[in-house]
């Protein structure tokens, strides 16, 4: 799978701390391995979709993807197929706000 980075991603995960920074490079190793059924599947992972949560610049439904026990990615999909990882939330409830 192809993976892109948007900038407030990027900033969050050189700001945070450590342990979740090197949680997040796993994860950017992990996602350029899998297709996208894998993704679906992955059980640590924890794909999931967040309902009524659209990505302003694409327009496309927004997921979640677990990079700690408390951090969280927002991420959409793209054709190709291509995740995009928009945010970084270490905070897991501040993840799901709008």
């Amino acid at each position: 799978m192809r993976v892109e980075i948007r900038p407030a991603f990027d900033a969050a995960v050189m700001t945070a701390e450590l342990p979740v920074r090197k949680a997040a490079a796993k994860l950017l190793l992990t996602l350029q391995q899998l297709d996208l059924p894998q993704l679906w599947s992955h059980s640590g992972l924890n794909f999931e979709k967040l309902h009524g949560m659209i990505e302003p610049v694409s327009g496309e439904q927004l997921y979640s993807l677990r990079i700690t026990g408390s951090a969280r990615a927002i991420s959409c999909l793209l054709k190709g197929p291509t995740i995009v990882l928009v945010s970084l939330h270490t905070q897991h409830d501040k993840a799901y706000r709008k």
